[in-house]
């Protein structure tokens, strides 16, 4: 199985988190109508606990400050743990483990920025979008020869083994093919660290990524990046879960919710994504704003 992502990696074993404390965020009150299905509620105090899985190399959604987890992610678990009644355990491993293992019954909920995609909802379902993860481009700030996306072609482009970015190549080939333009190599990279790296040493010529994080990049590294055009259809990230578990769907949903009708939701976004979705979907949507059949 092929699992196309949009994230930064890190290889490593996964590590079991009991909870996480961010003291600066306000949960919602349990008394503002968020509930949990008995029937769901039974099934998870049966074991014992829900199983969330993350990786902490992703950010501003998921990455570690002084060993400790922490992100737009980690934020929204946060107030989760705090509204549920019942054990929410934590575990981190590679991007590559996550999906499977949540498609497997092994975990509950990738509860990271999966971008929603066909493949991915033959075999998963989706909450409400939390962000656009459109795939954009960055250069090299001094790198003049790159002024718009035509200029991408017959470059060395880099992007993420199995990830969206890779998987935004086709869109990209096709807007390149109307300039008269031809792609160039595709470099496929494990982590965008080593990516960013190989950009400054001029070894590809730009990197794919969502939207967000090059954001977020080029606002903290204005004089070393420069943000580029979209060379993808609108496309968005969500959390997943095992298709047809609509018990748990459904509590998620209810609480992602339960956070933007609060006005709680769009801070988080300002504080951790340098940027707001004023008119995210309030149904998971695949690329090009098309509906999951």
């Amino acid at each position: 199985m092929t699992i196309h992502r949009r994230v930064l990696l890190q290889a490593g074993a996964g590590t079991l988190l009991a909870s996480m404390v961010h003291g600066c965020i306000k949960a919602p009150q349990k008394s503002s109508g968020f509930s949990v299905d008995d029937n769901l509620l039974n099934q998870i105090k049966k074991r014992g606990y829900l199983l969330v899985a993350t990786e902490d190399n992703y950010p501003p959604f998921e990455f570690l400050v002084n060993g400790k987890p922490t992100g737009f992610d980690h934020d929204l678990l946060t107030l989760l743990k705090k509204v549920v009644p019942f054990e929410i355990r934590q575990e981190i491993l590679p991007w590559q483990g996550i999906l499977p293992g949540v498609g497997e019954g092994k975990y509950d909920v990738a509860l990271t920025a999966v971008g929603i995609t066909d493949e991915r909802s033959k075999f998963l379902d989706f909450t409400m979008p939390l962000a656009e993860s459109s795939i954009a481009y960055i250069k090299r700030k001094d790198d003049t020869s790159i002024k718009s996306i035509k200029d991408l072609a017959g470059r060395t482009l880099a992007v993420q083994q199995g990830g969206v970015s890779l998987a935004a190549i086709p869109d990209l080939a096709a807007t390149l093919k109307q300039h008269n333009g031809t792609l160039g190599r595709v470099k496929e990279y494990r982590g965008f660290a080593e990516a960013y790296q190989d950009l400054l040493n001029q070894r590809v010529d730009a990197v794919l990524h969502n939207i967000v994080s090059l954001s977020v990049l080029v606002n903290e590294k204005p004089a070393i990046f420069e943000l580029g055009e979209r060379v993808s259809r609108k496309s968005y990230a969500a959390w997943a879960v095992k298709k047809g578990n609509q018990g748990l769907l459904d509590m998620l949903n209810r609480f992602l919710i339960s956070l933007r009708d609060n006005g709680q939701l769009k801070p988080l976004q300002a504080k951790w994504l340098k940027i707001t979705f004023e008119n995210l979907p309030t149904q998971p949507l695949l690329p090009g704003d098309r509906p999951i059949q």
